[in-house]
């Protein structure tokens, strides 16, 4: 009974994920193109796509393959799938498939009568608040959250922001004029957001060593989170 229930799960989810993602492009979609550096050097990207569908959803991709080499040799992988769909800032499924160097992981999540229905490959399954977000970062209110959910893993993080000041940071078209906050706690991440609240920076320590996002393609409308709403900022 309780594999039936978690492939009725599963299949919910992709049945969402799959109304939210359709076989055409929309006129709407807006994209961020970020290159990743591994102590200076590039390593892959991290895409996110945004999506608004005629029913009221926005979707997002976010794909991020990563690369460490040394010499003609590849010494370390990450790939990163995730879908999420969205309506009235709030997250209504999430699927999400990460390989790590090997270790492969799956997370699914579905909103309930009760909140958000999360399962993981590490037998997780639990039930949370219908507000929390996950770490994709890209809703500025982020910064205002102390727990997150690990898209990765499904796990709970505990976590505090507190803004950091003003920075100019070098995007594709010159300088931004960006705000940088940092997250403490179970994850330590610098988050910078332009004026209008778009995701344009991040850095973090992974295995000791400096990971950073450079912006390197804004187009079309991106969504930003304001009050609990999703509004588009425009390029």
């Amino acid at each position: 009974m309780h594999r039936l229930r978690t492939i009725g799960f599963i299949l919910t989810v992709w049945l969402i994920i799959g109304l939210a993602f359709p076989t055409t492009a929309s006129m709407s979609d807006g994209t961020l193109r970020f290159e990743v550096s591994l102590d200076g050097r590039p390593i892959g990207e991290h895409i996110l796509t945004f999506v608004k569908q005629p029913n009221g959803l926005l979707n997002v991709a976010i794909d991020i393959d990563l690369d460490v080499k040394l010499g003609p040799f590849t010494v370390f992988t990450y790939d990163h799938r995730n879908r999420t769909a969205w309506r009235d800032g709030r997250l209504v499924a999430l699927d999400s498939e990460t390989d790590d160097n090997g270790q492969r992981h799956w997370v699914r999540a579905a909103a309930n009568a009760n909140g958000l229905a999360i399962s993981s490959d590490k037998g997780m399954s639990a039930e949370v608040s219908a507000g929390l977000l996950p770490t994709t970062y890209w809703m500025f209110s982020t910064v205002r959250q102390n727990r997150l959910i690990n898209s990765q893993t499904g796990e709970m993080l505990d976590v505090a922001v507190r803004r950091v000041g003003r920075e100019k940071l070098d995007g594709p078209d010159g300088a931004i004029a960006a705000t940088l906050y940092r997250m403490d706690g179970d994850l330590k991440i610098n988050l910078w957001y332009d004026d209008s609240g778009v995701l344009v920076g991040l850095a973090f320590v992974a295995r000791g060593a400096q990971v950073t996002y450079r912006l390197t393609q804004r187009s079309g409308p991106i969504p930003v989170s304001m009050a609990g709403n999703i509004m588009n900022a425009r390029h």
